[in-house]
């Protein structure tokens, strides 16, 4: 279980609901608040008020963080703040390799829009570049940042890969109330309702058609010894066509609370949960997402 948690934080709705997101998830762990202050033009400077800028943003800053503090007065665990200056791109992953990092919880807006300095673009570079796993935490209309729930029903994008499993086995750590699914997104080579046009074509999307069944097959075959290993109990689905499209197809059409989604690591690279598509389901997912390495 993760013991070390970093949450940045801006001040934003996004922020605030990672931060409760943190705490319900991880009770006792110790949670690391950082601030990133980009770097800003001091015009106090010009006008002869040596560092009277840099003062104010100073006290604002830190005020801000001892704001998000008093918001988790009733947290079991424990917490520490930190003031980094920087762009948050550069400084979160740096922060996550120097500081023994073990899981970050990061805010981002949602499909149609941008947060103030949890932008998008930051949260996915940070699931990109850190090792351990990151959940991106996004805010929506009925959000309540202040009653987060945990979640009932968590899905998992599993392919047999390395990263699929280990994301299965998280899944399982992690959320041992929740019903865990285990979703194989099929990609035939032959489009659907292509045009037969030989016997070779005919005998092609056959021997297509019972590679994808054996495929299927040996997927959640695995998924059961993981689940059987866990001594937990798993569902499992199918989706057809691209892999994030389908994906993100399926929360579209099933209740789901969390998506946990394993993506190449630094040094390596899983045969369909690829960077790109764990990128896409945690940029366009309607619900929170864990990147796991």
């Amino acid at each position: 279980m993760s013991s070390r948690i970093l949450v940045p934080v801006d001040g934003s709705a996004e922020s605030r609901l990672a931060l409760t997101h943190a705490t319900t998830q991880f009770p006792e762990a110790h949670i690391v608040l950082l601030h990133v202050i980009e770097p800003f033009a001091d015009h106090s400077k010009a006008a002869g008020h040596q560092g009277q800028r840099t003062k104010q943003v100073f006290e604002e800053r830190q005020q801000l963080l001892d704001e998000m503090v008093e918001r988790g007065d009733e947290y079991a665990g424990t917490f520490s703040t930190e003031l980094v200056y920087g762009r948050p791109v550069h400084v979160i992953p740096r922060f996550v390799d120097t500081h023994g990092i073990d899981e970050v919880v990061i805010g981002s807006r949602g499909r149609d829009g941008t947060a103030r300095l949890l932008l998008g673009s930051v949260a996915e570079t940070v699931v990109r570049r850190v090792p351990v796993p990151v959940t991106v935490v996004r805010s929506r209309a009925e959000d309540d940042e202040d009653d987060y729930q945990s979640p009932e029903h968590v899905l998992v994008p599993f392919d047999r890969s390395f990263c699929s499993r280990n994301a299965l086995e998280y899944a399982f750590e992690q959320f041992p109330d929740a019903t865990v699914t285990a979703l194989f997104v099929k990609s035939p080579l032959f489009e659907a309702y292509e045009t037969i046009e030989s016997e070779d074509d005919l005998d092609d999307v056959i021997a297509e058609d019972e590679e994808i069944d054996d495929e299927t097959h040996n997927v959640f075959e695995m998924a059961r010894r993981i689940t059987d290993q866990n001594e937990r109990t798993v569902e499992t689905a199918t989706a057809e066509g691209d892999p994030s499209r389908g994906i993100l197809g399926w929360l579209d059409e099933n209740d789901v609370d969390h998506v946990v989604i394993g993506c190449h690591g630094r040094d390596g690279v899983a045969r369909w949960v690829l960077g790109s598509v764990a990128e896409t389901v945690v940029r366009r997912a309607p619900v929170p997402v864990t990147a796991i390495k």
